[in-house]
């Protein structure tokens, strides 16, 4: 059987040098000749040969070393050949070559250029940016993260003392060759005019995926998650206000500490090298996190949530934040983010990877539907009683407004209903909400 580590070939052929490199540029393989793709075992004709061939084109054309040597299968003797992951990434004739699945697939666009940076032993965000001065960075957002690294205690107030440039410096985003990909992007006013990539849409979408309104948001990288959450909160989703002692507090139906982490991991492992934003959209029952980017190697949706280091994508990025006190070093935003859904009876936030994207779904629990017709209730009443069961509606101005019914008479039905002990009022009274009782 073959799988992402392990592929079968009947014959050698030069071609097949193409898996052998992509085994090397993912996490290693094992490709024996001598069996079919389909099990059977037809053995290698003059091994000895073959065993002189493979080594040469594997050396002439790879550069790499590989484990090639005779083995028995089923008293045929075939050729087992086994090829390590590699400490940098390999090419075939100018062409780099991966392991998805049990195929071989050809690496192009933004990953290979990735990969070309990574053999250089650099990254995009640490290339310098092309007609970018320390001038043209904003001082309030260079300010802002001062301030914030200060008020973390992970920045010293001996070296927030230093100019700009030399903060900067101290956080490799600026260097003898001036200022580089990554502190543009963190403190440009305005990043998105120069790197589309550096923005963020919210959406909010109907059930028939029909978007209602949007908003583009394009500021220093260092403020955006602020930016970001004020947004959401304030505009896209709808909190519950209720009186706790004599302060005012919000409560919103998706764990704010969770969201608010698939933010941060959205900005800092983004790929910022293409021209795709990160997208936030908004329905009724969920809220999608998606980014261009993809998981580190050896990661997928099934083992995301088991224990992991911290594996940033934009390292650089990453630890501006860290000293903000936004990120930890550790790996524990994942199983932050779990435990906050569990805590707050909400499901488990979903991981999905697709056409370069990674993408955090959060959901609202399903509703269940309380409304029990009651007979000694007037139509009117009922239509209102049913409304508040449902959780659609939960103030007497939301009600008017989707019924029709005046305002006054939606009054005075619902002191009718609260008279008869189907619902009760909850928080005070300018932020509070109708919900039904159980009868």
């Amino acid at each position: 059987m073959e799988t992402q580590n392990r592929e079968l070939k009947e014959s050698w052929h030069p071609k097949y040098l193409s898996t052998l490199c992509a085994f090397a540029n993912t996490s290693g393989g094992v490709m024996i000749i001598g069996i079919s793709d389909n099990g059977d075992i037809i053995g290698v004709r003059n091994p000895q040969r073959v065993l002189k061939v493979i080594p040469d084109d594997i050396r002439n054309k790879l550069s790499i070393t590989a484990s090639v040597e005779e083995t028995v299968e089923k008293g045929k003797t075939c050729i087992k050949i086994t090829v390590g992951k590699g400490f940098r990434y390999v090419d075939l004739d100018g062409v780099f070559y991966k392991r998805v699945g049990n195929t071989t697939q050809r690496v192009t666009g933004d990953e290979l250029n990735s990969w070309i940076l990574s053999n250089m032993r650099t990254s995009w965000s640490g290339i310098p940016a092309k007609g970018i001065g320390i001038e043209k960075l904003s001082k309030d957002a260079i300010d802002f993260f001062v301030k914030k690294g200060l008020s973390s205690g992970r920045m010293s107030p001996k070296a927030a003392e230093s100019d700009h440039e030399t903060i900067l410096g101290n956080y490799d985003l600026v260097g003898d060759e001036g200022v580089r990909n990554s502190a543009a992007i963190l403190f440009l006013e305005e990043p998105g005019k120069i790197f589309s990539s550096a923005s963020v849409s919210i959406g909010e979408f109907n059930d028939d995926d029909i978007l209602l309104r949007l908003d583009l948001i394009d500021c220093p990288v260092v403020m955006l998650p602020d930016r970001v959450m004020d947004k959401l909160l304030n505009k896209y989703i709808k909190g519950v206000d209720d009186i706790v002692g004599l302060m005012r507090v919000t409560r919103y139906p998706y764990p704010e500490k969770a969201l608010r982490e698939a933010v941060m991991n959205s900005i800092c492992h983004r790929d910022y090298q293409g021209v795709e934003q990160t997208y936030i959209r908004v329905y009724p029952d969920r809220i999608e996190v998606s980014n261009p980017g993809r998981l580190p190697e050896g990661w997928d949706e099934n083992n995301i949530f088991r224990k992991h280091g911290s594996v940033p994508t934009n390292p650089a990025i990453a630890r501006v934040f860290f000293e903000m006190g936004y990120i930890e070093r550790f790996g524990s935003g994942i199983e932050m983010m779990r435990n906050e859904c569990v805590a707050m009876n909400v499901p488990e936030p979903e991981y999905n990877m697709d056409m370069g994207r990674v993408e955090v779904v959060f959901r609202l629990p399903e509703k269940e539907d309380k409304y029990t017709p009651i007979a000694n209730l007037t139509e009117r009443e009922s239509i209102i009683y049913a409304l508040i069961c449902k959780g659609d509606m939960s103030t007497i101005d939301e009600i008017s407004e989707a019924t029709g019914i005046p305002h006054r008479t939606v009054r005075r039905d619902v002191s009718r209903l609260i008279e008869g002990k189907y619902i009760q009022k909850v928080g005070g009274d300018r932020y509070g909400k109708w919900v039904s009782l159980s009868k």
